[in-house]
């Protein structure tokens, strides 16, 4: 059997076990609204769960972020990365995750939890911080934790079956999600339409908004004061050609992009270099390798991190879905 083939069989196997009941999924005490998508790396879920947890805390939820914690040191079951009102994150990054660490750090007034069991993670936000919503980052393919609502991103890129293509999962599993959220000019695949056809679809963009030193409510320059100016893009993230098409739209001259893999730690001997190379010339990084570089680059001048804010299509049409969708639950 071809690889891909063997690795769809196997996802299929796995998803069939959990709808026939064979396997078990555990159901929280409070309502469970994940994000997730069917690509293996990056897609927007990082932007979008933010965006979510934010919208709850408008609605008058208390709301927490439940992550994995993906290349995170942490081996308890679970770990309050940030508890909402302390200002920053408790650990760092390579404890909790880049991606974790960077959530809290934007979210300061939510909480923000990571355990590879969730469950676990999300019976501690209600019980430590009195959370009446989660949003699970990354949660489509975490079947062991019963959702409320699974949201589906797709951003266009989705091509084949792992190790042909990025796709962990076939279009065929969108038969489980309650909702997809296409992202920027992407279309829904012509192969997903019948599976995604009885459930609503939203469109967001992800939209750069400012340049910023710190990624809490610190001072931030405006995109438009580096067009026309040399940049320097270094990127450690799945999807590097999008951080360079976004620069690109913002009529920066871009005379390098370092990409390195996904979650990518960088020594002090590279980050020099970068600067030796190119002095006086702006760095821009992305918010989630921000997270990782070590004080005293991110204190240069030159480097600053490029913010990604989540605009959403027919908003008051997605909150009346999320509002019914928690309030359903509370009822039962």
């Amino acid at each position: 059997m071809p690889p891909a083939a063997c690795y769809h069989a196997v996802q299929k196997i796995r998803a069939d076990a959990y709808r026939w009941r064979i396997f078990r999924s555990r159901k929280a005490a409070i309502p469970v609204l994940s994000v997730g998508n069917l690509l293996m790396g990056g897609s927007g879920k990082t932007p979008f769960t933010i965006y979510l947890a934010a919208l709850l805390l408008k609605l008058g939820f208390r709301s927490a972020i439940v992550s994995r914690g993906y290349r995170g040191t942490n081996r308890d079951k679970f770990l309050v990365v940030g508890d909402g009102h302390s200002g920053e994150p408790l650990v760092g990054p390579s404890v909790s995750g880049d991606e974790p660490f960077l959530m809290a750090k934007r979210l300061p007034k939510i909480p923000a939890l990571v355990g590879r069991g969730r469950i676990h993670a999300v019976e501690a936000a209600e019980k430590l911080f009195g959370c009446n919503a989660v949003v699970l980052d990354d949660g489509f393919q975490h079947l062991q934790l019963e959702r409320d609502l699974d949201i589906v991103l797709l951003n266009g890129t989705e091509d084949r079956m792992f190790p042909l293509g990025r796709l962990r999962e076939p279009m065929s599993a969108l038969a489980r999600a309650d909702m997809v959220v296409l992202l920027g000019s992407a279309s829904m695949p012509g192969s997903a339409a019948r599976y995604a056809r009885d459930i609503p679809v939203f469109r967001c963009r992800l939209v750069p908004t400012d340049l910023r030193k710190d990624l809490g409510r610190g001072s931030s320059l405006e995109v438009s004061e580096l067009a026309g100016e040399e940049v320097v893009l270094v990127s450690g993230i799945a999807n590097p050609e999008r951080f360079r098409q976004t620069a690109e739209g913002l009529q920066w001259r871009v005379v390098d992009h370092l990409v390195y893999p996904d979650h990518y730690v960088f020594s002090n001997a590279e980050l020099t270099g970068i600067l030796s190379r190119w002095p006086g010339v702006s760095v821009v990084t992305t918010e989630k390798d921000w997270v990782k570089l070590p004080e005293w680059f991110r204190k240069i001048e030159q480097v600053v991190a490029l913010r990604i804010d989540v605009v959403m299509e027919d908003e008051s049409a997605f909150r009346a879905v999320i509002q019914k969708t928690i309030g359903n639950r509370i009822k039962d």
